[in-house]
C-alpha cells in the first residue's frame, strides 16, 4: 500500500470511526442538557423505551416474537459505561415495560449492549420464565476488576506468568477506540473467513490507520471487559404483572 492509498484508507477510516461513535451516542463533546435515549435503528421506532434512572434511559429493539406471543427475544439498548449495579435495575425496568406491551409473553430473553452493531459489547444477557429472572453479567464488578488487576505480573499454578489487559470502566476514547477496532476485525473477518487472527489483525489496524499492536491492544481490551455472560450470574424472583 503506497503513501497516497494510506492517506485516503485513514481519511476513511476516521470518518467511520467518528460516524460509529456518533451512533453509539459517544461524541466527544459535552453532552446536551436533559434525557436522551441511546443510539439504536433509526429507520425504526423502538420497541419500547424507559427510564431507569435520572441519567440512564433505554430502548429495547430488534424484538422476535413467537408463540404467540409466549416467547420474546430482544435487544435492550444502554450506555456503553454502565455500572455493573445498575445492570440489575436495567433489566428489571426492560422487562416490566416488555410485559406491559406483551402480556402474553412467559419467557423474555434480551441482550444489554450500547447499541445493535455492537457485537463485541454486550454487558449482560437476561432471561426470564414465568416469574424468574437470571441475569448473566458481562461486564465486571470493581471488586472482579481489582482482583483481575491484582494478579497482572503475577505467576499461576503451574510457574507461568500471568499477562492480562488491565481493566477499568472504559471512558469515551477508549470505547470509541475498541469499537473502531472490533468492528474492522469483524469486517475483515467477513471479508477473508480463512485469515488467521493475525492477518485480520493487520487488516483492521491498516483500516483503522493504526499499528497493529496499538489495535491489539484495543482487541484484548474489549474481550476482556465485555464478555457477554463471563463475569458470573443471579437469579431473581421477578413477579412481572
Amino acid at each position: 500500500m503506497n503513501q497516497s492509498t494510506r492517506i485516503v484508507v485513514g481519511i476513511i477510516s476516521l470518518f467511520l470511526s467518528l460516524f460509529l461513535a456518533w451512533r453509539i451516542g459517544i461524541w466527544l463533546e459535552p453532552a446536551p442538557a436533559g434525557p436522551s435515549l441511546p443510539a439504536g435503528d433509526p429507520k425504526s421506532p423502538p420497541y419500547a423505551t424507559g427510564t431507569v434512572q435520572e441519567d440512564l434511559h433505554f430502548e429495547i429493539r430488534n424484538v422476535r416474537i413467537s408463540g404467540d406471543g409466549a416467547t420474546l427475544n430482544g435487544i435492550g439498548i444502554i450506555r456503553f459505561d454502565t455500572d455493573r449495579e445498575r445492570i440489575k435495575p436495567a433489566v428489571l425496568a426492560m422487562l416490566t415495560a416488555v410485559k406491559k406491551k406483551t402480556p402474553a409473553a412467559k419467557m423474555i430473553t434480551l441482550e444489554l449492549k450500547p447499541a445493535v452493531e455492537c457485537t463485541q459489547c454486550t454487558l449482560a444477557r437476561a432471561t426470564y420464565r414465568e416469574g424468574r429472572t437470571v441475569i448473566r453479567y458481562g461486564i465486571p464488578s470493581q471488586e472482579q476488576i481489582e482482583r483481575h488487576n491484582a494478579l497482572i505480573g503475577t505467576t499461576d499454578g503451574t510457574g507461568r506468568r500471568i499477562d492480562r489487559p488491565r481493566l477499568y470502566r472504559p471512558d469515551k476514547e477508549t470505547f470509541g477506540a475498541g469499537l473502531a477496532v472490533t468492528m474492522a476485525l469483524e469486517a475483515a473477518r467477513q471479508k477473508n473467513p480463512s485469515a488467521g487472527e493475525e492477518q485480520l489483525l493487520d487488516q483492521a489496524a491498516a483500516t483503522v490507520g493504526i499499528s497493529p499492536v496499538v489495535a491489539a491492544r484495543h482487541r484484548d481490551f474489549m474481550k476482556a471487559y465485555f464478555t457477554g455472560d463471563g463475569y458470573g450470574e443471579e437469579t431473581l424472583d421477578t413477579p412481572l404483572q
